[in-house]
């Protein structure tokens, strides 16, 4: 997470501040500002406040510091305190020294707050800068602290979000960090507001180092409906699936859906090869098909790799018998003898074919077998009917493959992609 510079903080709390003029004006109530709060100063420490203005201004900061201590050594009252801490900070951001500058801004906080002089807009700055300055220092706690005073004050800083949600982190509390992210993603997504990439991304991170796929999916869903870019699709695809430990049809159906998003140019050749090795023996012109796309890709080189090479030529003398087989398959997917698993196996292989509309209708006949695993071959039907172009019935499809369980998650991801196809 970006935080402020250090010569970016000192230049900003210089129009942060207004000096406050040592003599009557600014302290003697005008006639045209009879209604705002006055600051009782008395004469022990109106000289010197005089005298560390002037050699302020004469950028003489020695000088400036030796009057403010007298004036801070004579201060009695809650208002004394205050102006001397403003001049304090004058002096601080004059000085140009960031641990003169960070102090100052305590004990002007701190002495504002106990005069009850800081009205919330003054508040939500202070408190954004000590943030800043406490992140600078790595002191978490106390820039977590300052941050979430500066939010309550209304700050309107575009990355206090941003920043609390790093130090939440930092400090050890990820999910209070994704709260926070999704809190202000939310907030802005109802206002019609766009939310930096960054934000997502950010809390993808967050979640995937705590291991909180729940946390996960969640933003990384959100992520993708506003920035559907094949780069983010690959990773967060792909970081569900370390997560998750998919294996089996669970994995080979995550990587369908990426092969479906165009996100596996993006990916590593060992996942080409691992979803050539899931289907090889069962779908070998989905193999060939696969394994041809990662050598156009460039990610695959049959003469360097043995799994391609191998898989290549077991599978490619099978294209012929396996295509005539075709009719008589879907023949006996439709008969009385057909079960859930042999409509399953027909539907799959037309998939694999690309010929999803009629992939869709038998998964539509395996979804009345008994025992029809419904998660999985509602999310297949779902995957079929979005490339054979049907979005309503593919969205309705992922809807009835459920809410929870790898199909559910995969299921939410396929349903973002149906309506924000990944873009380049």
């Amino acid at each position: 997470m970006k935080s402020t510079s250090r010569y970016a903080l000192v230049a900003a709390l210089g129009f942060a501040l207004a000096a406050v003029a040592p003599g009557a004006p600014a302290f003697a109530k005008k006639k045209d500002e009879a209604a705002a709060p006055q600051l009782k100063i008395g004469d022990a420490v109106r000289k010197p406040l005089a005298e560390a203005d002037a050699a302020i201004k004469a950028k003489n900061i020695p000088a400036a510091e030796a009057a403010l201590a007298q004036a801070k050594q004579a201060s009695t009252t809650a208002d004394e305190r205050y102006v001397v801490a403003q001049y304090g900070l004058n002096a601080a951001q004059a000085s140009g020294d960031q641990a003169k500058l960070s102090t100052a801004l305590d004990e002007l906080i701190v002495a504002g707050e106990a005069a009850g002089k800081l009205p919330d807009d003054q508040r939500a700055k202070f408190y954004w800068f000590q943030g800043q300055f406490a992140y600078q220092a790595k002191n978490y706690a106390k820039a977590e602290a300052s941050l979430t005073k500066a939010i309550a004050a209304g700050s309107t800083e575009a990355d206090a979000y941003a920043v609390l949600a790093d130090v939440q982190n930092r400090n050890g509390k990820p999910t209070e960090a994704l709260a926070t992210l999704q809190k202000v993603i939310q907030t802005k997504a109802a206002a019609g507001q766009p939310v930096p990439t960054d934000w997502y991304g950010r809390g993808a991170d967050i979640a995937s180092r705590a291991k909180l796929p729940g946390d996960f999916v969640k933003i990384t869903t959100s992520w993708l409906a506003a920035y559907p870019v094949k780069q983010n699709w690959h990773d967060s695809l792909f970081i569900y699936r370390q997560m998750a430990g998919l294996s089996g049809e669970n994995d080979l159906d995550l990587l369908r859906l990426a092969r479906a998003v165009d996100a596996l140019p993006l990916a590593a050749q060992s996942n080409y090869v691992d979803y050539a090795l899931a289907v090889y023996l069962r779908f070998p012109n989905e193999a060939v098909d696969v394994l041809n796309e990662g050598i156009k890709a460039g990610k695959l080189n049959p003469a360097t790799s043995q799994n391609t090479r191998e898989i290549l030529a077991l599978s490619q003398p099978k294209l012929g018998p396996d295509k005539a087989s075709i009719p008589a398959a879907i023949t006996a997917a439709n008969g009385p003898k057909a079960t859930f698993k042999s409509a399953m196996t027909t539907a799959d292989l037309l998939y694999g074919y690309k010929d999803f509309a009629k992939a869709a209708e038998i998964y539509k006949v395996a979804l009345t077998k008994p025992g029809a695993d419904a998660a999985q071959a509602n999310y297949r039907l779902g995957l079929a009917l979005a490339q054979a172009g049907d979005k309503a019935g593919a969205k309705a499809a992922f809807d009835a493959a459920g809410a929870t369980g790898n199909y559910g998650v995969l299921a939410q991801y396929a349903k973002v992609w149906v309506d924000h196809p990944a873009a380049s």
